[in-house]
């Protein structure tokens, strides 16, 4: 039975083999140049030409298909589809030269939110009209385009056919296949960060056979996340009744990195740190806004943010608390509430945590103007006497978000600047670089000329001595200094390190000199609360307790997914890497490691994640 199964599967094959078929050359030809040049653009040799065998066993297959379907439409649909394929590599190309991610990692980030979080993710970004429109063109416009010169090329190939037996096809298939297995074994010799760097422009994306990576084994798995609702019963029964209850606001600021807070380029901020408290180092909890905004408002460590997404229902539980004291929650918002459903996951169902709400993030699609819309009821708010004591206050300012803005009346410094950003001729060319960072420079600037019109008037309103003031990023910002431009792509000191800034009342301890976004409340509660011990409930610090980690743990952005990628800081030590299998086994792959010797890698983990760990 199986001799003549065999036998039959022979006699198949070489007939199949024998047969010959016509290629359109011109066509295939312009494909392969399209995912060659987008492959190999910029890359090493050897991946260069990983790429190109990738990109070989690509076509050989659509030939092959191609030829197989019989159908007019179906074969016009084939073609439509093979050109939505070209336009991914294009993107793909595009995304790996400015974020130095591929196009499954922004696709990911856009589409693991639902529908809903699509919308609003789109409205976030803030990318100019001129963007928005060459993306529809595109998507319309280029499968067209393929459908249209696979028949004009096919035409002029058959004056000149190309006509070759499958088999050569077939071997050179084959050949490839061989090739690639071959490379991909001498890559295991290689360094993990060159592979890394070279396998997003592949044509398939990944190499075949993964490297050899350095793995930290846990005998245990992480701590689930706390019971919500077993910490406010426990609030609950807690007496917070507290005499004075200073006004507390805190300025989250979209996308502001710590080293560009100069005297030159924001003044008033510069200024405010150095008359209060700021850190020699100070880290976001991840490079994306969900992420940092859940571990600021929960104080706990962003990798339980998408398990806090999904399961909890009232909100931050710092906020809880201040609520338990007497304390009213104003929330005014320039920026976009509503992305990953952060309202629900920070102030609760239906928002029930906020006495008061004024959310500009539809009024205008200019970021500048929303601030100066939002600033401008603070100031009112200031001048309220009814809100001179137990409030706090939660600003979201944008203007330093994407395009970067400032409203016309306000004189830029810095010049010349780019007009808008073009994101096609940054990817690779690095087109107007400096006018870009100039334009960056000017919206941080227009923050600046914001937060000074508040201190002024709280100060002309004898509100300042008695207020707590945290002023704070969500993440940073890079322009390719480490190989990308933006945010959210990668754990860099550009896109995590953030001025973190505290002004307080009548403090005289010393605070560390590196902290995180998982301390800003708890560091708020030791001058609110200074009996009461909230360190059970969140896993932050006060910035002067002496029993805190040394460590800080940074996330990078995964959408909607658990954030797994970490980057672990202690003074100047950096470990960056993945944690997998969170419930049984945990493991800790590592990717990268500065200033540390190999053997002590081990240590500084479990040392790192001891806390996290059950």
């Amino acid at each position: 039975m199986l001799k003549i199964l065999f036998k039959k599967i022979k006699n198949f094959t070489l007939t199949f083999l024998e047969k010959s078929i016509s290629i359109n050359y011109i066509f295939f030809s312009f494909f392969l140049l399209i995912i060659s040049f987008c492959s190999t653009y910029q890359t090493s040799l050897l991946f260069g030409f990983y790429s190109l065998m990738q990109a070989i066993v690509l076509l050989i297959l659509c030939i092959f298909l191609l030829n197989k379907i019989k159908s007019n439409f179906f074969k016009k649909l084939f073609i439509g589809l093979s050109f939505f394929a070209l336009l991914a590599y294009i993107v793909n190309f595009i995304l790996v030269g400015l974020i130095n991610q591929s196009l499954i990692f922004g696709l990911n980030i856009l589409l693991s939110g639902g529908f809903k979080n699509l919308l609003v993710t789109i409205r976030a970004i803030n990318l100019n009209f001129t963007m928005y429109l060459f993306i529809i063109l595109a998507i319309i416009v280029l499968p067209l385009s393929g459908i249209f010169l696979y028949f004009i090329t096919n035409k002029l190939c058959l004056k000149k056919p190309l006509i070759l037996k499958k088999k050569y096809l077939f071997s050179t298939f084959i050949s490839a296949i061989v090739m690639l297995f071959l490379i991909d074994a001498s890559l295991k010799f290689k360094n993990i960060d060159y592979i890394n760097k070279n396998q997003k422009r592949l044509p398939l994306g990944f190499t075949f056979i993964s490297p050899t990576k350095k793995l930290i084994n846990f005998n245990s798995s992480l701590k689930p996340i706390r019971d919500e609702k077993k910490l406010l019963n426990e609030i609950n029964q807690k007496d917070l009744t507290i005499e004075k209850k200073p006004n507390i606001f805190i300025f989250v600021t979209e996308t502001l990195r710590k080293d560009y807070i100069t005297q030159d380029i924001a003044p008033n901020i510069f200024n405010f740190s150095e008359e209060n408290i700021s850190f020699n180092t100070s880290y976001s909890a991840a490079n994306a806004s969900p992420i940092s905004w859940y571990s600021i408002f929960h104080s706990n460590h962003p990798i339980y943010w998408s398990k806090a997404e999904q399961n909890l229902e009232f909100g931050s539980l710092p906020l809880n608390i201040l609520k338990k004291a007497g304390y009213k929650i104003n929330v005014l918002s320039s920026a976009e509430l509503q992305y990953f459903n952060l309202d629900k996951l920070i102030f609760g169902k239906n928002l029930s945590l906020i006495d008061n709400l004024t959310d500009f993030s539809h009024t205008s699609s200019t970021a500048s103007i929303r601030d100066s819309m939002t600033i401008d009821v603070l100031l009112k708010d200031l001048n309220n006497k009814d809100k001179q004591n137990s409030n706090v206050f939660i600003i979201f300012l944008d203007s330093t978000h994407s395009e970067y803005s400032w409203t016309p009346d306000f004189e830029p410094k810095f010049l010349p600047y780019a007009q808008n950003i073009n994101y096609l001729g940054l990817s690779h060319l690095r087109n107007d670089l400096d006018l870009i960072k100039n334009r960056y420079k000017n919206a941080i600037s227009y923050v600046d000329h914001l937060f000074n019109k508040f201190l002024t008037a709280l100060k002309n309103n004898n509100l300042y001595d008695n207020s707590l003031i945290v002023f704070t990023a969500d993440h940073g910002e890079e322009f390719f200094e480490d190989g990308a431009l933006f945010h959210g792509s990668q754990l860099s000191d550009f896109q995590l390190q953030i001025p973190i800034i505290y002004k307080l009342i009548d403090n005289d301890k010393k605070p560390t000199q590196i902290t995180t976004h998982i301390d800003i409340f708890p560091t708020i509660f030791s001058q609110i609360f200074p009996n009461e011990n909230f360190d059970d409930f969140y896993d932050g610090k006060s910035i002067f307790n002496e029993k805190r980690s040394p460590y800080t743990i940074s996330a990078n952005q995964r959408g909607n997914l658990t954030p797994n990628e970490l980057l672990i800081t202690r003074n100047e030590t950096k470990l960056s890497g993945r944690i997998t299998h969170q419930n049984k086994n945990m493991r800790f792959e590592v990717d990268s490691f500065q200033n540390i010797d190999e053997e002590d890698i081990e240590f500084e983990i479990n040392q790192a994640l001891k806390d996290l760990i059950q």
